[in-house]
């Protein structure tokens, strides 16, 4: 990719997406942008993993072959800068002054615009702090119940027209989405079966490092299959987005999960579920870097 800096950029977090939960996905449109790679992020939930992507430090591939920008050993793509910069070599595609990501694309021009429906980018969230009045949110309040079914509408790939109609105008864009689908309780709006949202009952005392009643086994499975079913649709609803973005330029692609998820699986001693704790199973994500040419449209 050369010039970064004349490229709009889609940056997508799929929350709590586990990196095997994508391997055994059926999602075409995230695999086409490019290779799909075992990544380890810097958090175990949502806000220190999103404060390091801000910083520059998206999720990182350590195996063979190191390539530029999964890999922070060949290329970093974003770099804020500091005073060992001007001495290093093809280390970043893109360089910012500014103290994050958001900010230096701003200070570039670009129009910024971020989504999300987590609580965790809910009005005065920290996280919203990096977009301030320039964010779409369409999740619930921080003090909602978390394992409820919830409304189609707090998804923002169910809200691509809003999205869209947001950059209208701007020729130079950084959009990001944070996608909920994937995060707990893994329904995409269309219910909950009756037999896991009673489970749910006993699964709440033991999400996010809680010491609850002991959760069956069985539901592990069901739960995995049910972040897999919430991939794929999410995976549908994403090249429906940019079907409707504009493309004069060419857009560079970011899709990562910001932490992963465990489904009963044991650490340090006992089982666990949800996030929060440095399992491999929180902690390895997957990640594609890609680039979509730009084109003008018919008519346009």
């Amino acid at each position: 990719m050369s010039d970064l800096s004349e490229k709009n950029v889609v940056f997508v977090t799929v929350d709590s997406c586990r990196y095997d939960v994508a391997r055994a996905a059926r999602i075409p449109f995230i695999r086409s942008i490019g290779e799909l790679r075992r990544a380890r992020t810097h958090g175990s939930f949502t806000v220190p993993a999103h404060h390091a992507f801000f910083a520059g430090h998206l999720p990182v591939v350590l195996e063979e072959p190191l390539t530029d920008y999964y890999s922070e050993a060949a290329c970093q793509l974003w770099r804020i800068k500091t005073g060992r910069t001007l001495e290093e070599k093809r280390r970043f595609g893109l360089l910012f002054g500014a103290n994050n990501v958001v900010a230096g694309y701003r200070a570039l021009g670009f129009k910024v615009l971020g989504a999300g429906g987590v609580s965790q980018f809910s009005d005065g969230s920290c996280l919203r702090a990096y977009f301030g009045d320039d964010f779409l949110y369409f999740g619930p309040n921080l003090d909602e119940e978390p394992l409820r079914e919830r409304d189609p509408g707090t998804f923002p790939l169910n809200n691509i027209e809003t999205i869209v109609r947001n950059l209208a105008g701007h020729d130079k864009w950084f959009l990001f989405v944070n996608c909920p689908e994937t995060h707990y309780p893994y329904d995409i709006g269309n219910g909950i079966p009756a037999d896991v949202l009673e489970s749910y009952a006993t699964l709440k005392g033991s999400l996010n490092l809680r010491e609850g009643p002991a959760v069956p086994a069985s539901l592990g499975p069901r739960l995995r299959e049910m972040q897999l079913i919430a991939l794929e649709y999410l995976d549908g609803q994403l090249g429906k987005l940019f079907e409707l973005l504009p493309r004069r330029r060419d857009i560079v692609v970011i899709v990562c999960g910001d932490h992963g998820e465990n489904f009963g699986e044991h650490f340090a001693g006992k089982p666990r579920w949800g996030h929060m704790v440095p399992s491999r199973e929180v902690m390895e994500v997957p990640l594609v870097i890609g680039q979509i040419d730009g084109c003008e449209r018919v008519g346009s």
